[in-house]
Formats: C-alpha cells, sequence, structure tokens
C-alpha cells in the first residue's frame, strides 16, 4: 500500500485460528461458543463505517473506510491483535484465540470484488506461511503463491516416479561410539542429478497435503531397510506434528511393521517438541497410543520450545534429542554447557535416554561421554549417506 493522503478503502480477510488450535474444543457446542466469542470481539474492532460480514464460522470480511496510508492499516491490524490477545475462558479453562488477517487495497468503487477476495486470501494465507498477523497483498504473493504449487507439484510427481530417498546418519553409543541405529533423512534427487536437502522443499511441504504421503512413505522405506539390518539398530524418522493428529499414522505404522516382520522398538518416530504448545491432551494421547504398538518416541530440537516440567512428567516419550544448537556451543558457552548437562541430568531423571545432535568434534564428543549422555550423531561419525553406502561403511 502506498503512503500518499488519498483515502481508499481496504478489504480483509480475517480467519479465526483452526479449532485445533484452541485447546482441542471441536464439539458443536464449542464451536458456537468460540464463533460468539469471534464475533463479539470483532464487532469491538470496527468502526461504524465499516462495512463487515462472517463469512462463516471462522472467516470474517471487513472493508475498512478511508484508509490514507500503510501506518493506519498498520494501526488498525495492530488493534486488532490487542482485541485477540486476551484468552478466552470456557469452563474454567483459557482458550486461546488468534486470529490472521489478508489485506488488499480498494481503489475505487468499480473494483471487481471477487479479484479482490482472491487477492486478500493470498495475502492471508502468505500472512499465516510467516506466522505474521496480518499480510498485505502485492505482486510477490501471486509469484509466492505460483512458485509454491509448482513445488508442491513437483514434488506431487518425485514421489510418484521414486525420486525422494532416504539417506541415515549414525547415531553412536557415547563412551564406546559403536553403532546404535541411524536417523533416516529425506533426500530429492532430480531428474538432472541435482541432490536437493529437506530445507529447500520440507517447509513447503508440510503447508500442503503432499506431507503426508512424504512422511507415509518415508516411515514404510525406513521399516523396509531395518528388515535388512541387524535386528539391533534401530531408525529414526521424523514426523509433521500436523500428522500426529491423523489416526492414519496408527495403520501406517502397524502395517509396515507387520509386513516387514520389524519389531516395533526397532522404530523411533521423532517429534519436535513444539507439538506440545497447543493441543497437549491430544498430543499426549496421540503419542500413547503410538507407544502402545511398542515404537520408540523421542522428542527432538529439545530446548528451544516452550518446556514445561508440568507435562514433561507425564510425556510418552523415550528419548530426549539436545538440539544442536546448544550441544555445538557447549565448550565456547558456559551457558550452554549448562543447558546440556541440565536437560541429560533431568532426563536421566525421568529413565529417558538422551541424543545430542551436532556432534562436530571428538572434544564435544569426549565432554558429552563425560556428562553421561547415552547417544551421540553429527559429521564428527558421519554425515546422512545412501543407504547402500551407509550399509557398506558399516558393513551391515
Amino acid at each position: 500500500m502506498n503512503g500518499s493522503e488519498q483515502q481508499n478503502s481496504i478489504l480483509g480477510l480475517v480467519e479465526l485460528s483452526d479449532s485445533r488450535d484452541n485447546g482441542g474444543y471441536s464439539t458443536a457446542a464449542s464451536v458456537n461458543i468460540i464463533r460468539d466469542v469471534f464475533h463479539d470481539r470483532l464487532k469491538g474492532w470496527v468502526r461504524a463505517k465499516d462495512q463487515w460480514r462472517l463469512l462463516n464460522n471462522n472467516r470474517f470480511c471487513v472493508i475498512l473506510k478511508d484508509i490514507g496510508s500503510s501506518g493506519e492499516l498498520e494501526l488498525a491490524a495492530a488493534k486488532l491483535g490487542r482485541i485477540f490477545d486476551e484468552p478466552h475462558f470456557h469452563m474454567g479453562r483459557a482458550v486461546p484465540i488468534s486470529v490472521t488477517a489478508g489485506f488488499t487495497e480498494i481503489e475505487d468503487g468499480n473494483r471487481d470484488m471477487k479479484v479482490a477476495m482472491q487477492q486478500a486470501g493470498l495475502a492471508l494465507k502468505q500472512a499465516k506461511k510467516t506466522h505474521r498477523l496480518f499480510d498485505v497483498y502485492s505482486d510477490h504473493c501471486d509469484v509466492n503463491e505460483t512458485n509454491e504449487n509448482r513445488l508442491v507439484q513437483r514434488l506431487e510427481s518425485a514421489l510418484e516416479l521414486g525420486e525422494l530417498h532416504l539417506y541415515y546418519q549414525p547415531k553412536v553409543h557415547a563412551a564406546y561410539h559403536s553403532l546404535i541405529g541411524a536417523e533416516a533423512l529425506m533426500r530429492w534427487h532430480t531428474r538432472d542429478g541435482e541432490v536437493i536437502t529437506p530445507d529447500r522443499f520440507i517447509d513447503v511441504a508440510e503447508r500442503n497435503e503432499v506431507i503426508k504421503p512424504m512422511t507415509w512413505w518415508a516411515i514404510k522405506s525406513a521399516v523396509g531397510r531395518l528388515a535388512r539390518w541387524p535386528t539391533e539398530l534401530a531408525i529414526a524418522v521424523n514426523v509433521p506434528p500436523n500428522l500426529l493428529l491423523e489416526d492414519e499414522i496408527f495403520s501406517v505404522v502397524k502395517d509396515s511393521l507387520e509386513i516387514y516382520g520389524v519389531d516395533p522398538h526397532r522404530l523411533n518416530l521423532e517429534v519436535t517438541e513444539s507439538v506440545m504448545v497447543d493441543n497437549q491432551d491430544v498430543m499426549l494421547s496421540q503419542l500413547a497410543r503410538l507407544k502402545e504398538i511398542g515404537v520408540k518416541i523421542s522428542l527432538d530440537d529439545f530446548g528451544t520450545g516452550f518446556s514445561s516440567l508440568s507435562y514433561f512428567r507425564d510425556l510418552p516419550v523415550d528419548e530426549i534429542k539436545i538440539d544442536k544448537s546448544f550441544v555445538m556451543r557447549m565448550l565456547k558457552s558456559e551457558k550452554d554447557l549448562a543447558i546440556v548437562k541440565a536437560v541429560i541430568d533431568l532426563a536421566h531423571n525421568f529413565s529417558l535416554k538422551v541424543v545430542a545432535e551436532g556432534v562436530e568434534d571428538r572434544h564435544i564428543a569426549s565432554r558429552l561421554a563425560d556428562l553421561r549422555c547415552d547417544v551421540l550423531q553429527g559429521y564428527f561419525f558421519d554425515k546422512p549417506i545412501p543407504a547402500e553406502r551407509f550399509a557398506l561403511n558399516y558393513r551391515l
């Protein structure tokens, strides 16, 4: 939006967070309560001269009149954020009600409203991707949308054509440096011979449905690999947080283990600590169900999320992975060293194993062993390598 003094109107789409992000309230009664709260708070945001209406239970359309600059729009958006900062209390329980907005400028009364709605929708989608309160439509929204759609289509094709591969990075015993397993990490081998690492495509995949078949494929492939490896070795597979809410994960895991005849305890599902920020009760239940199958659960990137002893006590996990950001600095920073030591002691007090990732040299490896860390992973031992080379290098 330009900063001129011309008085224009702004069309906005304001969306309430999915009900799963609001304490797990999903019954019809709860949806109605959240909708009414959403409605009441929005009435406190719009001005008398603005036009607005609810499109459905969680989306609201508004036309803000006489907005003369980007600064005025930012003030309006800031007020929207403040209104929804306070949680709603339902039956004594705080239910966070967060919103995201997308805006587009309406320069005259003859503007095609269908196009304006599409543009506001693109801005809303962009804001959700970047975890911002709001975004304003510009040409880059179209470009980003087009690029993302193309990448999703390429990933779907890559899955069908067998271009996705699992590489394996060894996990070793901290004291003896003997191989105890590996973490499976995805690589994309394109038709032109390029090998693409997950940091270039996994975020896009997780924002789209393609992440589901990619993850199910990874689990099945890892279990198939376990069937060829010695029975004392395990493989860890990363599972995106949103897929833990899918009941399909239970059938995928159980069917894979039964088809290949693999002992469940050899499969380790890694989930990030952030899964517990929202939906703690739901996530604890889902993790407990996975443990009932017999698979191991690992809490990845520990220390970077919102750790709380109140849920840590009851976490149905088997091991904790200390985030590499702490491990890599532990010999240079007393604070990072203290964090690493505290996590190891805490985990052991709860009878959990500890994995340190990001082990880059023998000095860090030795210090971690002194601290009684259980498992080490990092470039000091090996980088992620193709399955065939892994088997050759480690004589499997």
